[in-house]
């Protein structure tokens, strides 16, 4: 539930509606809420077992009806799991909410992919809605700023 919601940058309401009817040949097609735009992304395998969406997904399927949502809990419940986790992996108190998912996912993904490209992957309408997750703080502007004039210097 958390690497759905990791890899495709879905709300905790987003995640917590899907059914069998969303995933379709290693894909996943979710109508986002909040006016954006439904999105079909290729589901993420990957060495790192933790990481392989491919293949949690495709042994959780199996055990659900059709009709029926794959994971049987409230957008609440998603939250108090994903605080409660996060306090367990040590994570700030003030990142403790699923929100970080898609944040981190954007923030990570604008670098190497492209602002556009992000975009079009979180379903977001207007390229001002991706351009929030550009915010950085002076600490690591000022890093980054100082660390690219150093690199000119030599």
């Amino acid at each position: 539930m958390f690497l759905v919601t990791f890899w495709h940058g879905l709300r905790a309401s987003e995640v917590v509606a899907l059914t069998p009817h969303n995933f379709h040949d290693h894909h996943i097609t979710v109508e986002r809420l909040k006016g954006s735009l439904r999105t079909t992304h290729a589901l993420v395998a990957d060495d790192e077992p933790l990481l392989n969406e491919l293949r949690g997904v495709s042994e959780f399927l199996p055990n659900c009806a059709p009709n029926q949502r794959l994971f049987k809990i409230t957008r609440q419940h998603f939250w108090r799991l994903f605080r409660a986790y996060s306090e367990q992996a040590g994570i700030p108190e003030h990142k403790r909410h699923p929100h970080v998912l898609k944040h981190t996912v954007a923030m990570q993904a604008i670098h190497s992919a492209g602002i556009e490209n992000v975009r079009q992957h979180l379903g977001h309408k207007s390229i001002s809605s991706t351009g929030e997750y550009l915010r950085v703080t002076d600490e690591s502007a000022s890093a980054a700023v100082i660390g690219a004039v150093r690199k000119l210097k030599n």
